[in-house]
């Protein structure tokens, strides 16, 4: 039998002004927004929220997964001071799914009262146990 080189993927990831996780599902306000137009630099963005589907292969069952979502500027430096936020999770199998499907799950996360020094380009950095399997880009740019 051969070894299995699967790992969790990210399905999709996004931004939204409100973002939450329940039953399977993510429900969404706001979302898919890859600019934030603010007034003034410094600017504080009052909350955010970031739905992510993870994809769990089915081998890795009863395990346990650490999902984290880290807030970087341009040059990489982290944009929360108290670091990455992460979901730990074991992952089951869900009643009645067929053998080898892989399993879904899907995470919110909210994040209040961000600070942006100046403008450009930030991006939340995904990863799955520590590895970095995705990046939510955006920008913050000024309203003239």
């Amino acid at each position: 039998m051969e070894p299995d080189l699967l790992e969790p993927s990210i399905d999709f990831a996004l931004l939204a002004d409100a973002v939450q996780a329940a039953n399977g599902k993510l429900f969404i306000l706001g979302g898919g927004w890859d600019s934030l137009w603010v007034s003034q630099f410094p600017a504080r963005h009052p909350t955010l929220g970031i739905g992510v589907r993870v994809r769990v292969p089915w081998t890795w069952a009863d395990r346990q997964v650490t999902l984290s979502v880290e807030l970087q500027d341009e040059d990489g430096g982290s944009i929360i001071a108290r670091g990455p936020l992460t979901h730990t999770f074991m992952v089951s199998r869900p009643r009645g799914l067929p053998e080898g499907t892989d399993i879904g799950l899907v995470r919110a996360f909210a994040v209040n009262n961000l600070l942006f020094e100046k403008p450009g380009g930030y991006s939340f950095v995904i990863s799955v146990n520590d590895v970095v399997r995705d990046r939510l880009r955006f920008t913050v740019r000024l309203r003239t």
